[in-house]
């Protein structure tokens, strides 16, 4: 990934007006750029944040990508209703922002415990025919934040230049998050 196509992206950010403008974006600025999401293998970010009041971690956004819409066509439950208590021991996402460590699964059972049950999880992954995802945290945003990035293609195909985009691009988004606060 080349040092202008994150540029792009972090004015698209800077450029964006409101927290819900700012989440929107952060969730589809990357498919803006067809010939390096598709080269990635690139279908679904999600943006999450930690509520400090109630202790749960909030799915805020969902990139509007044809494979984001089969999850939501498919879900037992709406995608803003889908909330995990940060303390639970079995989810990848609350795992990745107490312990400030990406993690990544080929199976959304641990993405959506205890909100869906496994089969539950898994009919949203298959209907976004998604193969495996990886959440990473976005440190110093709020109570805590994280992006799940979602692939269509497996995790053993993942190289270096997805761990790459992934870092760089949660850096620019934990960064906006934070100036946008400030």
């Amino acid at each position: 990934m080349n040092d202008d196509l994150f540029r792009h992206l972090q004015e698209k950010l800077a450029a964006s007006v409101g927290r819900e403008q700012l989440y929107k974006t952060i969730v589809n600025a990357p498919f803006a750029f067809k010939m390096e999401t598709t080269y990635l293998s690139l279908g679904i970010i999600v943006l999450l944040v930690v509520d400090e009041t109630d202790g749960l971690i909030h799915r805020v956004a969902l990139s509007d990508t044809d494979m984001a819409a089969g999850t939501r066509e498919v879900s037992v439950k709406r995608f803003e209703d889908i909330k995990v208590p940060l303390d639970y021991k079995h989810n990848i996402v609350a795992e990745a922002i107490r312990s400030q460590q990406p993690q990544q699964t080929a199976d959304w059972a641990g993405l959506f415990a205890p909100a869906l049950d496994p089969d539950e999880a898994r009919l949203n992954q298959a209907g976004g025919a998604i193969a495996c995802s990886f959440v990473y945290p976005l440190p110093g945003v709020d109570a805590g934040a994280a992006l799940i990035f979602s692939y269509y293609q497996y995790r053993e195909r993942m190289g270096e230049e997805h761990k790459a985009f992934m870092e760089r691009y949660s850096g620019l988004v934990a960064e906006a998050l934070r100036q946008q606060r400030a």
